[in-house]
């Protein structure tokens, strides 16, 4: 099976043998057991959003600025299944693909993350199907 990211511009890592730590409620440690090369390009969820109400908070004097729910209208076509069988995607992507009525079974999300000792996201211990 042949599996590409399309997410974040970068590969994906998958670890195993990590360790729960419950103070960051967060995995680390274990090792690398497999990359995922990104693929050069990025999958795009296309919506319309709109200004509404601002948000007045009056004893400050503030006006917080807010839009509307996004509204998908399109998304990105996925590669042909011959470069790849599974598409890593942003949950963003999923959604918009759910909401225009596209197939969502060739798409992966990243799972539980893992993360170095600064508490940086190095890569996950599982792949999600959608």
């Amino acid at each position: 099976m042949k599996i590409k990211s399309f997410v974040g511009g970068h590969t994906v890592n998958i670890f195993a043998g990590c360790e729960f730590d419950p103070a960051i409620r967060k995995f680390r440690g274990g090792s690398k057991v497999a990359e995922i090369p990104f693929s050069g390009r990025t999958l795009n969820a296309h919506f319309e959003q709109n200004e509404a109400e601002p948000i007045e908070i009056e004893s400050d004097g503030i006006s917080i600025p807010t839009m509307s729910s996004q509204i998908f209208t399109s998304v990105d076509e996925l590669p042909p299944v011959e470069e790849c069988d599974f598409c890593i995607v942003s949950a963003l992507f999923v959604a918009a693909c759910k909401a225009v009525g596209r197939d969502t079974s060739r798409l992966l999300t990243i799972g539980t993350p893992v993360v170095d000792e600064a508490g940086r996201t190095i890569g996950c211990i599982s792949l999600t199907r959608n």
